[in-house]
């Protein structure tokens, strides 16, 4: 898990410095912060933290948390439809949304399974069935004869303005705490920046709102910025001045 999320972080950092971010070249890797510069005069680290959609955006469940869940039930189905050794087929699935409700992970890729076996036949090249037709628990089902693919599983839903501060809010305020730390495993003088950032996936995005600009937050970093991966765009996030209610 932590070679992944270094991987992650080495790619956002890279995509945000392709898109404008002034992040330099010549990056190291560490620890608190994720990434020192060495070659910088004054010296710089710059530390990560992910932005997610909140459960408030989702009947009180993490999108992401979500998300996870409906993939583990993917691959167990198709996993245990490839060991039934019926006809080989690629399924992809939209799930219903459950509004916070809580199905058991077992039952749904039972019911997913046992579904594509009886209609499998019916691939020509491909079938795609709806409520009331599907199982509990999915919206619907598309199973094609192509079967050189991973089955897949798409996710909905939406987020408000609303939920953006908040979680702004919570992520700069979770590393803003640890800028002290940053400091003293950096030389003397060195600046601390902060990079949050959003994934594309549908758990994971959200956009960059109009007029963010003009919002403003108390932190001790000397830069934070937010880099949107599914737009390609990012902003600098502004510091609060000492009267201003921001953080």
């Amino acid at each position: 898990m932590n070679a992944e999320k270094k991987r992650v972080e080495a790619y956002m950092l890279a995509a945000a410095r392709k898109a404008g971010v002034p992040i330099p070249n010549g990056e190291i890797a560490d620890e608190e912060p994720d990434f020192r510069f060495n070659d910088e005069v004054p010296g710089l680290g710059i530390e990560l933290s992910e932005v997610l959609r909140p459960a408030s955006s989702n009947h009180g469940i993490l999108p992401v948390e979500q998300e996870s869940f409906h993939k583990a039930i993917i691959t167990k189905a198709q996993q245990d439809y490839d060991a039934y050794g019926a006809k080989p087929g690629h399924v992809s699935v939209y799930f219903t949304n459950t509004r916070g409700g809580k199905r058991d992970k077992k039952e749904l890729a039972l019911a997913l399974t046992e579904f594509v076996k009886a209609n499998v036949e019916h691939a020509s090249p491909f079938v795609s069935l709806h409520r009331p037709e599907t199982p509990d628990g999915f919206d619907s089902v598309v199973i094609s004869a192509d079967s050189s693919r991973d089955w897949w599983c798409a996710e909905g839903g939406g987020y408000s303005l609303g939920d953006i501060r908040p979680q702004l809010v919570a992520r700069i305020s979770s590393k803003d705490k640890l800028v002290p730390t940053y400091r003293a495993n950096l030389p003397t003088g060195a600046r601390v920046w902060l990079l949050l950032y959003t994934g594309v996936t549908v758990a994971r995005s959200m956009m960059i709102p109009a007029g963010i600009e003009k919002w403003t937050f108390r932190f001790r970093f000397e830069r934070v910025f937010w880099y949107a991966a599914l737009e390609g765009q990012f902003a600098e996030i502004q510091r609060a001045e000492a009267a201003t209610v921001g953080l």
